[in-house]
């Protein structure tokens, strides 16, 4: 819940003036400014690592099938978005709606769609991204799919502004980083072997110089594993995500 509920309280209190509005996730990392315009009815997105086919009823299809209400276009999108406020406006509060919509459901979902060794979808941290596809195809709006984002160790050389480290870097010299690790925020490999491809050695020279700077981040995790209940049954951790459990039906966050 926890991008669509920030993205509309924001729009909500916020209140924002600018026309170009951009959607990211926190393990993106801007190289240098970027520059696009987009206007209003036509937003741009990058391509997600699934796709929808009407003639197939793979995972994808399937979810579509339930929870997407006659849509007769299915834009398969990630971050980054590039969206016009006025678009985005329209598509926040029924995001929101449809990513509640399919996470409540989750006692009906078949095995096969959250479990990530029968699919990809894993849709029990997903559900965001398919509850955003659905609510922009209820509403009409569709997304002109480009290259936004380098993802190491997919993009050897720099395409665009933007890397996103959401899966493992891996090293030539067999060592790796990766976000999930407990020792993330200190333990970056260093120095980088010479044949390093481009966006790695952008990446992990940013996050040597941010720890070189700010130092360890002293953090600990309240539970063996961070992505399990609180003792206190305060907070949920799912894949990263927060959210308050007691309230989780009426304010997510």
């Amino acid at each position: 819940y926890n991008k669509p509920w920030a993205v509309h309280q924001w729009l909500q209190q916020a209140k924002p003036t600018e026309d170009v509005i951009m959607i990211v996730d926190p393990d993106c990392l801007f190289v240098h400014k970027m520059e696009i315009v987009v206007e209003e009815g036509s937003p741009i997105a990058q391509q997600a690592f699934y796709h929808f086919d009407f003639s197939k009823n793979d995972v994808p299809m399937q979810v579509a099938r339930k929870y997407c209400h006659n849509c007769t276009f299915l834009d398969p999108i990630a971050v980054p978005i590039v969206i016009h406020r006025h678009d985005i406006e329209k598509i926040a509060p029924k995001w929101l709606e449809k990513t509640m919509e399919i996470r409540s459901d989750m006692h009906t979902w078949p095995n096969i769609w959250s479990n990530r060794s029968l699919s990809p979808v894993g849709l029990s941290w997903t559900a965001e991204m398919f509850g955003y596809v659905f609510a922009a195809s209820e509403l009409g709006i569709r997304h002109e799919i480009w290259d936004l984002q380098n993802v190491p160790p997919v993009h050897k050389k720099l395409i665009t502004p933007i890397i996103h480290y959401h899966v493992e870097v891996p090293l030539p010299d067999g060592r790796q980083w990766w976000k999930h690790s407990n020792d993330a925020g200190y333990n970056i490999p260093w120095p980088l072997p010479k044949n390093t491809d481009e966006v790695t050695t952008i990446l992990l020279t940013k996050l040597h110089e941010a720890h070189e700077a700010l130092g360890d981040t002293n953090h600990t995790w309240k539970t063996a594993n961070k992505y399990e209940l609180r003792s206190d049954g305060d907070e949920v951790f799912l894949n990263g995500s927060c959210c308050q459990g007691a309230e989780l039906s009426e304010k997510p966050v």
